[in-house]
C-alpha cells in the first residue's frame, strides 16, 4: 500500500497561499458546532499542526489575480483531481472502491467538458469544478480513511478537512480570504503526495499506462497507425497503397492486447479511404466488418483481463458498438473540410469514429491515435462502451435479463454520451429536449442494428455530421 503521508521534508513546505486564513478557520472550528468532526484523532488539529510548521506567511501585497478561464480551470482541476485519485486508489486493493474513484474522476472530467460547452458565464470556474467533484470525492476519502491505520490515515484526514474548509469558505464569509486558487489546490494535493512527486497542476494528454492498469483497463491498446490522408489532399475516393500493418514503434510498457491482424489490415485500408456515395456499397460492409471484429476483440480482451460480460449480453454489446458508431459519426473517421482531410470533431473536442473525448479519457488513450487511426479510435470507443455496460448499466440493474436489454443499451449509451450521471436520463419524463432527442435518435439506430438493418447508416452520409461525445 502506498504511503499516504507527506514525503520526507514535506512539512518544511507550508501551505503558503492559504495557510493563515485556513489556519484561522480550522482553529476556530471548535467553536462552530456545524463544522465539528467526530473523527479520532481530531483531523482539524492535524491540519492546524501541518499549517503551523512554517509560521504565518508573508502578506501578499500583489493585485488579486483574475479568475482562471474556463479552459484553464478545467485543466488545472483535472490535473489535481487525477493526481489525488491515482494516489488514493493505489492505496486500496478493493476493486469496487477503485471503480468508485474512477467514477469520481470521469464525472469531474465530464464536468469540465460541460463547463467548456456552456456559453453561460461562470465567475469562478475553478471553484465550481472543485465543489462539484469534492462532493463526490470526500465521502470516498472518508471511507478509505476508516480502513487505514492511524498513521496512514493522518494526512488523508488532513486532506479531507482542508478540502472541506475550501468548500465551506463562501458560507463562512469573505473575511477569511479563502479562495480556490491554483496554489491552494497545489498545496491541497501536496498534503498526501510524496516529496518529489512533481507539480500537481501539471496537465498533459500523454498516454498513462499506470492509469489504465490501476482502473482495470489493462495494458495500452496496440499502437496506432495514423492515416496518410491527414495533412494531404487525397483523391475523393479510396486511396491506393499497401494495406499491410506497419511495424509497431516503441516498446510497450506492458504486454499489449493480442493484435487481430485481419482487423488491423482492414483498419489500414479504411484509413486510406474517404468514402463517396459512389463507393458506399463497398465501404459500408468493410466498416461493418471492422466494427464487428473490434467488438469481438474487445470482448475477448476484457475477458482475459478478468472483466468479462456474461455471454447473454454479448449480442447487446455488439449491437451497441455498431449503433454508437452510427450515432456518433455515420461510421466515418474523416471528412474533407476546406480542401483538407480531417478527423470528424465536435465543437468541444470529441473526435473520430466513436467521438471519444481526449479531455475525458486523457491518459487512457493515445490522442494522436484517436485522431488519426480509425482502428484505434474504434477500439477505444468499444472499450469505453464495454466499461459503461459492465460497470454501470449491468452493475446497477436489478437482476438484468433478456427482457430489459434494450433499457441496458439505452442506459449505456446515455452514460457514454453524457457521463456517469446520465445512466437513467432516458427514464426521466422532464428531460432536456436536446438530450431526449439524442436518446431517441440513438435508440432508433440501435433497433435498426438489432433487426439487421445496420447498413441503413448510409442514409445519414448525405447530411451534416452527427456528433455526440463521450
Amino acid at each position: 500500500m502506498p504511503d499516504l503521508q507527506p514525503g520526507p521534508g514535506r512539512r518544511a513546505t507550508p501551505l503558503r497561499v492559504f495557510a493563515a486564513p485556513l489556519l484561522a478557520l480550522l482553529l476556530g472550528a471548535t467553536a462552530m458546532p456545524g463544522l465539528a468532526r467526530d473523527a479520532v484523532p481530531d483531523p482539524w488539529r492535524i491540519v492546524g499542526e501541518i499549517l503551523r510548521q512554517g509560521g504565518p506567511p508573508a502578506p501578499d501585497r500583489r493585485r488579486p489575480r483574475a479568475a482562471e478561464s474556463k479552459v484553464e480551470a478545467a485543466e488545472l482541476w483535472d490535473a489535481v483531481l487525477t493526481r489525488i485519485i491515482k494516489h488514493v486508489a493505489a492505496g486500496s486493493d478493493d476493486a469496487a472502491r477503485r471503480q468508485r474513484f474512477l467514477l469520481v474522476l470521469l464525472s469531474g472530467r465530464h464536468d469540465g467538458v460541460a463547463l467548456l460547452a456552456s456559453e453561460a458565464p461562470v465567475p469562478e470556474p475553478l471553484r465550481a469544478l472543485f465543489v462539484s467533484s469534492w462532493e463526490r470525492l470526500a465521502p470516498e476519502l472518508r471511507h478509505l480513511a476508516k480502513d487505514l491505520d492511524r498513521q496512514a490515515a493522518q494526512s488523508l484526514r488532513a486532506l479531507i478537512d482542508a478540502g472541506d474548509a475550501l468548500q465551506a469558505a463562501p458560507a463562512l464569509g469573505e473575511a477569511f480570504g479563502l479562495r480556490v486558487t491554483p496554489q491552494a489546490l497545489r498545496e491541497l494535493a501536496r498534503l498526501i503526495l510524496p516529496a518529489g512527486a512533481g507539480d500537481p497542476l501539471a496537465y498533459d494528454l500523454a498516454l498513462d499506462p499506470e492509469l489504465r492498469l490501476l482502473f482495470g483497463f489493462g495494458a495500452p491498446l496496440p499502437p496506432a497507425q495514423p492515416s496518410p490522408l491527414l495533412g494531404a489532399s487525397p483523391p475523393a475516393g479510396r486511396a491506393g497503397g499497401h494495406w499491410l500493418m506497419a511495424a509497431a514503434h516503441g516498446a510497450p510498457v506492458a504486454v499489449a492486447p493480442v493484435i487481430d491482424l485481419e482487423a488491423a489490415a482492414l483498419a489500414q485500408r479504411l484509413n486510406n479511404w474517404l468514402p463517396t456515395r459512389s463507393d458506399l456499397a463497398e465501404y459500408l460492409p468493410a466498416m461493418r466488418t471492422l466494427l464487428q471484429r473490434t467488438a469481438d476483440a474487445t470482448l475477448q480482451q476484457r475477458e482475459t483481463a478478468g472483466r468479462a460480460i456474461e455471454p447473454p449480453f454479448h449480442g447487446l454489446y455488439r449491437h451497441l458498438v455498431l449503433a454508437t458508431a452510427w450515432q456518433e459519426s455515420c461510421w466515418r473517421q474523416f471528412v474533407r473540410r476546406q480542401g483538407k482531410v480531417q478527423p470528424i470533431q465536435s465543437g468541444i473536442g470529441a473526435v473520430g469514429l466513436m467521438q471519444v473525448y481526449p479531455r475525458v479519457w486523457r491518459g487512457f488513450y493515445d490522442v494522436a491515435g484517436l485522431h488519426g487511426d480509425v482502428g484505434y479510435n474504434g477500439r477505444a470507443g468499444a472499450e469505453i462502451l464495454h466499461h459503461y455496460l459492465r460497470d454501470y448499466a449491468l452493475a446497477r440493474a436489478e437482476q438484468p435479463d433478456a427482457a430489459d436489454v434494450d433499457d441496458l443499451a439505452r442506459g449505456t449509451y446515455a452514460v457514454y454520451n453524457g457521463g456517469p450521471g446520465h445512466l437513467t436520463r432516458f427514464r426521466q419524463p422532464k428531460q432536456r429536449a436536446d438530450l431526449r432527442q439524442i436518446d431517441e435518435s440513438f435508440f432508433q439506430k440501435y433497433l435498426a442494428v438489432k433487426e439487421g438493418k445496420e447498413l441503413e447508416v448510409g442514409k445519414c452520409l448525405g447530411g451534416g455530421d452527427r456528433r455526440g461525445g463521450k
